[in-house]
């Protein structure tokens, strides 16, 4: 390591000190005077100022032997080498496996204060950048370098894929960590009050992606003792994989106990995803070390065996095995948000024990973005990410900046009419003549809120987070993008995308509000897992009790899928006036009966504890003891009913239980109806159906919350 004059150090320091750095722990405005010099308020206590430097003049490694991979600062720092470079580095991970990754440095190298570093993360399946990509070149040309990211298992890192284990994926990424650290000259490092142990400054970090590339970013803060990531952006990730993938189960509650009279709910396999996922899976991860003549790839990589397990007694049982379902949740933001005890994760091979317990995490800046229409990671995930790190704080009380801003895309499962030719136009006659529209879901519309682009959104928010002010000022100026001013204007706000523009690439006008988060917190969703919606409406009485109408009749199993062709059971809604908005997460409480008593089995309770005791279930056989519905809103539009955002709900089991709905977003035009549609079986649970051929009809009753807004003029 260089050795750094004291003079040259105290140099640094004052420039730090009159330069500050929103990112790690100073205010957006400089520090003020302290104690009584301040006549304002004597008592304050005013932050110290941050101090900025660059890993080559970093005193907390002073004495620590580090050989600079292409050094660009270390030899001198008047003169640095031209930037924009890239390269890939290959590790050994503590697992024995290779970890893969490439380096772009940033366009210019500043040697002085240092460049900021981004990760940048893939989806699952996908790869690492050979080239910038997303919003990488944006950071790249700002001065910051980034680091693209082969997660294990996919493209040329190495070992089996266990969907963000801590104890896996978690440990290759801190090791990637601790490379840029050791063999990175050019890191920008600041003081604050961040650093841990006994370090006086800290590296200047931030990390983008989405989906399994937001999931990563979570699980390093989650994770990392050193505290390293600054600013994070997380687009469509999840919070709990049980519910992503397993919706339906009294998730993230501490000490869950029905309410009496109720059960406890049961979890429906969500198959449409978990098989695009498992065929992306392993051939993202299997291909590459095929391609390249791997003769060992198909023992050590593809989805990890207990994954398959999973999946395997998922297929066969018509349920997850609880124990799988544990193992998924240590996989999650859950794990580390709520106060739910963890469970034993048990499977046929082995039982794994977690190497990391449960603690809360730490206050970090968050831009989280996510889609309306996506359906694997729906809203609900984002509003439960964002309640919890939102109330996050340090020893002294001090909370990260956490936003939330929502779009018209994500994941949309890829099969449609319209991939057809012909098939749309049939479909589209056949909902005139009330037949239903018959595909997974409609194309993913713009990746924005109103005219807010996401990208830009979150590029502004890691120049804000990770350059100093004057830096971040110069590089707003050059840019012709709204983000800065938007998100500067709408702090302690949220985007809700309204936009129904089905499949068009730009937003429309007025296709977004911006909600105060206490209105969002406390009318839009509920106060905490397991709790209802406080609705600015009365409570709507739901009763599809068989009756007159063969329309509203309710059919399970064989039945519900021979009806699925044909219009759903509908419950039109009426809304108060002036309510024309529904934007956030219903809630309900919901009892599934059998239309008449006898239909109902007594001996429910025995095959669910025999179905709890075989490997296999009963092949997913309980016979009057299971059925299974799929609810969501819908509106009449130009005389057709259809799902808002495509969303459904699953509800399984008999009895009386709380459910909260996917969250969903919309304005209603002059003339068009909301209403709750109900279905026996929906293709984005492609497999998924109850197999209780003792109860082909059954009743639906309660009461919803909606969650609403007033007066949004078109």
């Amino acid at each position: 390591m260089t050795v750094v004059p004291f003079s040259k150090l105290l140099l640094v320091a004052l420039l730090g000190a009159t330069l500050g750095l929103s990112a790690c722990g100073s205010d957006d405005t400089p520090a003020g005077v302290a104690g009584p010099n301040n006549p304002t308020n004597p008592n304050e206590e005013v932050e110290q100022a941050v101090v900025v430097l660059v890993n080559a003049n970093n005193p907390d490694f002073e004495g620590a032997p580090r050989d600079f991979t292409a050094p660009a600062c270390s030899a001198s720092s008047e003169e640095p080498r031209e930037g924009g470079g890239i390269y890939s580095v290959n590790l050994q991970s503590a697992s024995g496996h290779n970890i893969a990754f490439t380096v772009f440095e940033p366009a210019e190298f500043n040697c002085e204060r240092g460049n900021p570093l981004v990760l940048e993360g893939h989806g699952y399946g996908g790869s690492r950048a050979s080239s910038p990509r997303g919003i990488m070149g944006d950071l790249i040309e700002a001065g910051a370098g980034v680091i693209s990211i082969d997660q294990r298992g996919f493209g040329e890192s190495g070992g089996s894929v266990r969907v963000m284990d801590p104890d896996f994926e978690g440990q290759d990424l801190l090791q990637i960590l601790d490379w840029a650290e050791a063999n990175l000259d050019w890191l920008r490092y600041a003081s604050s009050p961040k650093p841990a142990g006994n370090r006086e400054f800290n590296m200047v970090a931030g990390a983008t992606g989405g989906s399994y590339g937001g999931g990563y970013q979570l699980l390093i803060h989650n994770i990392d003792p050193l505290k390293r990531l600054d600013a994070l952006t997380p687009d469509i990730a999840w919070n709990d994989l049980r519910y992503s993938l397993n919706p339906g189960g009294a998730y993230g509650i501490e000490n869950f106990e029905p309410a009496e009279g109720n059960i406890k709910p049961t979890g429906t396999v969500k198959s449409g995803w978990a098989l695009l996922l498992v065929a992306g899976g392993e051939s993202g991860s299997l291909s590459p070390k095929l391609q390249a003549g791997d003769p060992m790839a198909l023992q050590t990589s593809g989805q990890d065996n207990l994954i398959r397990e999973t999946l395997l007694r998922g297929a066969t049982a018509n349920r997850f095995p609880e124990g799988a379902l544990e193992f998924f949740r240590y996989h999650s933001p859950s794990y580390w948000c709520d106060s739910e005890a963890a469970g034993a994760q048990t499977f046929l091979q082995s039982e794994v024990t977690p190497g990391l317990a449960q603690k809360t995490p730490d206050p970090v800046d968050i831009l989280f973005t996510q889609g309306f229409r996506d359906t694997l990671f729906n809203f609900n995930d984002a509003f439960h990410n964002f309640s919890c790190y939102r109330a996050l704080e340090d020893d002294k009380g001090k909370k990260g900046d956490v936003r939330l801003l929502t779009h018209q895309s994500g994941h949309i499962l890829p099969l449609s009419p319209s991939m057809v030719p012909g098939l749309a136009d049939l479909t589209e006659q056949g909902a005139q003549n009330g037949l239903n529209e018959i595909e997974f879901q409609k194309p993913g519309g713009p990746f924005a809120c109103g005219a807010l682009s996401i990208p830009e959104a979150q590029f502004a928010f890691l120049v804000e987070k990770l350059f100093t002010p004057q830096e971040a000022a110069a590089i707003k100026n050059a840019s012709e993008s709204n983000a800065f001013t938007t998100l500067a204007a709408n702090k302690g706000k949220v985007c809700l995308s309204l936009n129904d523009d089905v499949g068009q690439g730009t937003a429309s006008e007025n296709a977004a509000v911006w909600v105060n988060e206490n209105t969002f917190f406390s009318n839009l969703g509920p106060q905490a897992k397991g709790q209802p919606t406080n609705s600015n409406t009365q409570p709507v009485a739901i009763d599809f009790t068989p009756g007159a109408d063969p329309l509203n009749v309710l059919t399970s199993a064989v039945t519900g899928i021979l009806r699925y062709p044909f219009a759903p059971a509908v419950m039109p809604i009426d809304l108060p006036a002036g309510v024309n908005v529904v934007a956030g997460i219903p809630t309900a409480t919901f009892e599934i009966a059998a239309p008449v008593d006898m239909l109902m089995n007594p001996l429910c309770s025995q095959i669910y504890s025999a179905t709890a005791m075989s490997p296999i279930g009963l092949a997913g056989l309980e016979p009057g003891c299971d059925p299974m519905l799929f609810v969501g809103l819908g509106v009449n539009r130009n005389g057709a009913w259809r799902l808002i955002d495509d969303q459904v709900t699953p509800i399984r089991g008999f009895g009386k239980r709380h459910v909260e709905l996917t969250g969903v977003a919309e304005r209603l035009a002059e003339g068009e109806t909301l209403g709750l549609l109900v279905y026996g079986y929906h293709p984005k649970y492609l497999a998924t159906a109850s197999r209780d051929l003792v109860t082909p009809l059954v009743a639906l009753r309660g009461t919803l919350n909606l969650p609403t807004l007033q007066n949004l003029m078109p």
